[in-house]
Parts: structure tokens; sequence; C-alpha cells
């Protein structure tokens, strides 16, 4: 099985629209466009667990594959645009989400073939021997993070915080994560109620202490400064199409 990300960025993503930096040049001669942040897990038949549903072509990338589930972070657009489109599948898509009773624009008002299951807090669901866990953080959205334990490893994905609860910092210190991946939007010198840092975000993988770290969520203006000035953080940011085995 596969762990991959769709994409790694902030809502905007790289190349920014009209933004002319070197990160977004460079990104534009390669032909990369990394986008929100989102991942998915192939599962051994070729189905697929879906984390998160902000990629808006999540219909045409998975056209003929079977979604077994979304598991939602929150309900802001770079989120969960993807549903837009999904609501319309042939087959029901259980899509699990926290406790948030307003969602998305008109994504509850017409749910169509979404069937969204509330899942609280530190409870488990289980999807051909896949168990996932949902850890709450703070965010200026009702958000979760997701545990996701195989046979072979376990797997924190933890986008869109500003901080992590002391009761699901305790439960992932708990637990023996294999590669964890943590929302740094911004710089240090960023102040922001929304997002870690690079430098917060990393004070938070040490404490859990996974065997591998990684940062997501970031801008052109998050990882410029690390390019120009030559910065190596000990845990880096990751590129859309990172994958692990698991």
């Amino acid at each position: 099985m596969k762990f991959e990300f769709l994409g790694t960025a902030d809502t905007g993503g790289i190349p920014l629209h009209q933004c002319y930096c070197v990160v977004c040049e460079e990104a534009r001669a390669k032909g990369v466009s990394n986008r929100s942040t989102s991942a998915y897990l192939e599962l051994d038949d070729g189905s697929v667990i879906l984390f998160d549903a902000g990629y808006d072509i999540l219909c045409d990338t998975f056209n003929t594959k079977r979604i077994r589930a979304v598991f939602l972070t929150h309900f802001h657009a770079d989120h969960c645009l993807g549903l837009i489109r999904l609501r319309k599948s042939v087959d029901t898509i259980t899509c699990y989400i926290p406790n948030d009773t307003e969602g998305f624009g008109d994504l509850f008002i017409h749910k169509d073939s979404i069937a969204y299951n509330v899942l609280e807090p530190f409870v488990s669901v289980e999807i051909e021997g896949i168990k996932v866990v949902a850890v709450p953080l703070l965010h200026s959205k009702l958000t979760h993070g997701y545990v996701i334990f195989t046979k072979k490893c376990t797997v924190a994905y933890l986008t869109d915080c500003a901080s992590i609860p002391e009761a699901s910092l305790t439960y992932l210190k708990a637990q023996t994560i294999d590669h964890l991946f943590l929302d740094a939007a911004y710089t240090p010198w960023f102040e922001s109620k929304k997002h870690l840092n690079w430098e917060s975000a990393g004070e938070y993988i040490d404490s859990i202490s996974p065997k591998n770290g990684y940062l997501i969520h970031a801008s052109c203006k998050t990882v410029m400064p690390l390019k120009q000035s030559g910065i190596l953080l000990k845990y880096p940011y990751i590129d859309k199409g990172f994958r692990i085995e698991v």
C-alpha cells in the first residue's frame, strides 16, 4: 500500500497566481503545480481512502477507482472543494468529519452521494484492516488530524493547526509513529493564530518523537527564505507526489 500527497501547499498553492518570486518561477519552469494539502491511501485492491478533498479534480484523478471513504480534517474550501463534484458520484461515498454543523457552502444541503458521518475525538474507524483515529487540532474552524494504523506502520496526518491540544499531544506521544506530517504554513517571524511555523512545528515533532517528521501546508513566501538563505531545517517541507510505503 502507498500513502501519497496530491498536494502539500496552502490555499494559494505554488506557483501562486501572478506571483513571480524565485519559488513560483522555478515551479513554472519545471511544470510543477503544488496545490492544497491532501493525500490518499491506496489499498492493495486499488481502492483508495482520501484524506481531505481540496484537490479540485478528485473526480478525474480517481474516476474509475472505488473511494472507500474520505476523512475530512475541516470544512475550509481548500480541504473540501473536491466534494462538490464527488457528490455526483454513482457510488455512495462515506465522508468522516468533525462535528461542524455549518460545513461549507451547500454541501450539507445537497449531499447527493456523500454520506457524512461525524467522527468524535479519539474514536476510530476500521476499513479493510486500516484503523483511522480522529485527533482534535486547534484551528480557526473545528478540525481533526488523523492517525492511520496499517499492519506495517503508523502515520499521523496533522494539517491546519495553530496548536495541538494537550489531550491530543498526550495521545500522539503514546503512539509509535513512523511518519508524522505537520502543518507549518508560516515563517517564525509571521504571527498567526491559525497555523504553525517551521519552528513551532519542529518543536511539536521533537516532543512527539516520530521516526520521521515532515512539514506541510507551505506557501512560496514560507519556503523562499529557506531557499535564499540556504537554511536546512531538521524536518523538511515535502512536495506534491511525496509518497511512502505503508
